[in-house]
């Protein structure tokens, strides 16, 4: 088309099933490109030229899919705009037939630069595989060769989407970036389908029987119970793009909606700034959002229906501000993890839309990713943490749902603002099964606890003055059981965390021990579990957590038990940053069973595990912090 041209179409239908209208364009390689040949690309509509304004309201433009197929092997575009500074306002494209393409297909591509698109309405069909989202692979190494077809690829500087309006029956992408920059997208909304994993499993032909239901993802196969979107992700930027090969850069989305996607809004491979305000994702399957470093997502919300609100998809995100509301719409399948966080130095407020509480509880993960557990199972023997990880960020937690905090996770505050409970620090240094026993009710009873954390052991098996055999701790525990239980407050009973044989020898007399200290603290360990079956109480095993660290002995600075305690190397009590692992990990517990219901008064009670350093440094204080602030 001319440069410098005013074009109104006359409202109407139009049909487009002759190749003779379309064409193929050559274009160059810019130097930064690897890629030295020529590209081609097809086209039915090309805008070529420069400065120009089109208005087509009114106008339907309706694809014959057979003529995806004219082009051989070179790419394709149903409209194309490689011209620059052009206004394009109300180009509406349908497709009305489901043929496959030949090749790479978008309806809308632009490649020119300064252009504004503007209440396009672009709806796609025709692609292979369809009806199986990515389930059997989406790139080279795909169980199914796939012939994708995407909505609208945008690799030119400047561009303005404005009220687009993108519908995909096909498998490809909705929006997305490619070497594009200072990209702006407001008013627009993007939509595609699910379908339930039991429809695929029931089929007896097709591409997913042929492969015997196998998965390009883990575990390997297509699971039953599943909904999965058959298009892939709505808003979506890669790293590199275009003709230059260029850097994917800045990202400004405003007050647009993404449905039923496989991603909403995953803006995470382009450079910043990355703005997302005012924007919703629902039923998208893989995450709603997503955002790379320095990335700010503000007074936008999402469902969470068929998977995470927000994932940070790798530990090297850093230092992005989000602030989300959470839809309480709930669907009959499972969300493994509300929000998958990883990174560092991220500010995350989470909140509840129009103050309604979701009513099936979902856990916020730290330190965990769908893409980790991908990774994990494509790459087993990469190491732990290659691809998760979470430290020195900051969550504000307002929807009442469970956090969970895993061991790739560091220096992460949690504040809850729902949670009123309030914690008792009932341990005493030195105490024994015995010294509980004379205390317990005016520690315990006469505070009329809802739940008591009760962890002891440690010196009942390991210090020298205060050791008792098995069958005394046993006979101990289980009356301190029985008054807990007689005043109607539920118990969770911990295990002994283990010790560290080198420093405790320092202390205490090694000929004093028949057995070895671990030993000792595992028997009583298994005594706590068998006492927690008999009582029907809840048991958590502590000292299965410190051993699944499986730290350097003597870690000085993180969990393993040291001088940094008190000034004493006494191979017992946990460092600062040991009973906030503690802390954190009993939260989870509690969280996963219900035990926290916003208002409930705790009593830990227990030996000096439990009270904690001289410098004031203990788990309850840690507990009390994640769930009142």
């Amino acid at each position: 088309m001319k440069s410098n041209v005013l074009v109104k179409m006359k409202p109407g239908e139009y049909i487009i099933n002759s190749i003779k209208i379309g064409q193929l364009s050559v274009f160059k390689y810019g130097e930064n490109s690897k890629k030295k040949d020529e590209f081609k690309i097809g086209s039915l509509i090309h805008f070529s030229g420069n400065n120009s304004k089109y208005f087509l309201t009114g106008v339907t433009i309706n694809i014959d899919g057979k003529l995806h197929e004219n082009y051989g092997k070179s790419e394709f575009s149903e409209f194309l705009v490689s011209g620059n500074n052009n206004y394009i306002e109300g180009l509406k494209g349908k497709d009305f037939d489901d043929v496959v393409p030949a090749n790479r297909v978008q309806m809308l591509r632009i490649m020119g630069d300064d252009n504004v698109i503007k209440n396009a309405d672009l709806f796609v069909r025709g692609s292979y595989p369809y009806g199986y989202g990515h389930l059997l692979g989406k790139g080279g190494t795909a169980l199914v060769k796939t012939q994708k077809h995407s909505v609208l690829l945008v690799e030119g500087i400047n561009t303005k989407l404005l009220g687009c309006k993108v519908v995909s029956h096909a498998f490809g992408h909705g929006i997305f970036m490619q070497g594009a920059v200072n990209t702006l997208l407001k008013d627009c909304y993007v939509e595609g389908k699910m379908r339930p994993t039991n429809e695929m499993l029931a089929e007896t032909s097709g591409p997913a029987f042929n492969v015997g239901f196998k998965s390009d993802y883990p575990p390997g196969k297509i699971l039953p119970n599943e909904i999965k979107s058959l298009s892939e992700d709505g808003i979506r930027t890669y790293p590199y793009g275009g003709l230059n090969h260029r850097r994917t850069q800045g990202v400004t989305v405003i007050n647009c909606t993404v449905k039923n996607m496989r991603s909403g809004f995953d803006l995470s491979a382009n450079l910043p700034p990355t703005k997302v305000i005012g924007s919703t994702a629902i039923g998208c399957q893989e995450k709603g959002f997503s955002v790379g470093t320095n990335g700010v997502i503000k007074n936008s919300k999402g469902d969470a229906l068929y998977g995470p609100l927000i994932t940070f998809v790798g530990n090297n995100v850093q230092n992005c501000e989000v602030d989300l509301e959470l839809m309480d719409t709930v669907s009959n399948y499972k969300v493994h993890r509300l929000a998958e966080i990883n990174g560092s130095g991220h500010q995350i407020t989470i909140r509840n839309y129009q103050n309604k509480k979701r009513s099936i509880k979902s856990p916020i993960v730290f330190g965990e990713s769908f893409w980790d557990d991908v990774h994990k199972w494509r790459k087993p023997e990469a190491p732990q943490g290659a691809f998760a990880g979470a430290k020195n960020i900051t969550l504000f937690n307002y929807t009442g749902m469970p956090v969970k905090m895993n061991d790739l996770t560091l220096n992460c505050t949690v504040t809850n603002s729902e949670a009123q409970s309030s914690v008792i620090n009932a341990g005493v240094g030195g105490n024994n099964t015995i010294d509980l026993l004379n205390r317990i009710d005016n520690d315990v009873l006469a505070n009329k606890p809802d739940l008591v954390l009760l962890m002891v052991g440690t010196n009942d098996m390991l210090n020298s003055k205060k050791m008792v055999d098995y069958k005394v701790y046993q006979n101990n525990l289980n009356t301190i059981i029985e008054k807990i239980k007689s005043t109607g407050s539920q118990i969770v009973l911990i295990n002994p965390i283990p010790a560290d044989n080198d420093y405790l020898f320092m202390r205490h007399e090694k000929s004093l021990f028949s057995e070895k200290p671990n030993t000792k603290l595992n028997k009583a360990g298994e005594i706590v579990k068998n006492l927690a079956k008999k009582h029907q109480v809840f048991f958590y095993d502590l000292n299965a957590e410190f051993k699944a660290l499986n730290l350097p002995k003597h870690n000085q600075d993180v969990f393993i038990k040291n001088e940094k305690n008190s000034g004493k190397k006494d191979g017992v009590h946990p460092t600062a940053f040991g009973y906030q692992f503690i802390a954190q990990n009993v939260f989870q517990f509690l969280s996963e069973h219900n035990l926290i219901d916003g208002n409930n008064k705790i009593i830990c009670f227990g030996d000096s595990i439990t009270r904690g350093n001289a410098k004031g440094k203990n788990y309850p204080s840690f507990l009390n912090k994640l769930l009142k602030e």
